[in-house]
């Protein structure tokens, strides 16, 4: 039995190009993370996991995070975009990228007390809000789909 779940996962994995644990969506696998850290230590533990902070291009991509959200029971995670290089250019780090696309709430970004980092916010209806890059929130990895297969989100 143990045998065949194993071999039902490696089937999986080759199927979607996703290891256990991450979700495919597109050409990329997500991970979200419950635990609650800083935006720093956030992207720190996507690098570590060959990844990096969530880069959101469209609004199919922002709506599958919300689903993985409401699903999992996730208020606030990190995403991968910054204005601490520049303030008031989002880009998405670490490669500095501008943002091609953005959802942020109504009267945000505001960079009240400094606010320099992304995150996604249930009380904002999901919608985007720059906060303090020290406080702790839950956050999404992104990597690319290792075999390049498109997955069915």
């Amino acid at each position: 039995m143990i045998r065949t779940i194993g071999c039902l996962f490696n089937l999986l994995h080759i199927a979607f190009g996703c290891l256990i644990g991450w979700t495919p969506f597109n050409t990329s696998c997500y991970h979200l993370s419950g635990e609650s850290t800083s935006w720093m230590d956030a992207m720190k533990m996507c690098e570590m996991r060959g990844a990096y902070l969530a880069h959101v291009d469209a609004a199919s991509e922002d709506d599958f995070i919300t689903s993985l959200m409401k699903t999992n029971g996730v208020h606030n995670v990190w995403l991968g975009g910054s204005d601490w290089s520049v303030e008031g250019q989002w880009v998405w780090e670490p490669e500095g990228t501008p943002f091609q696309y953005s959802r942020f709430s109504s009267g945000k970004p505001d960079n009240k007390n400094g606010e320099n980092c992304l995150v996604k916010q249930a009380h904002h209806h999901y919608h985007w809000n720059d906060n303090d890059c020290d406080d702790h929130n839950a956050y999404i990895c992104e990597n690319r789909n290792n075999l390049g297969n498109p997955a069915v989100g």
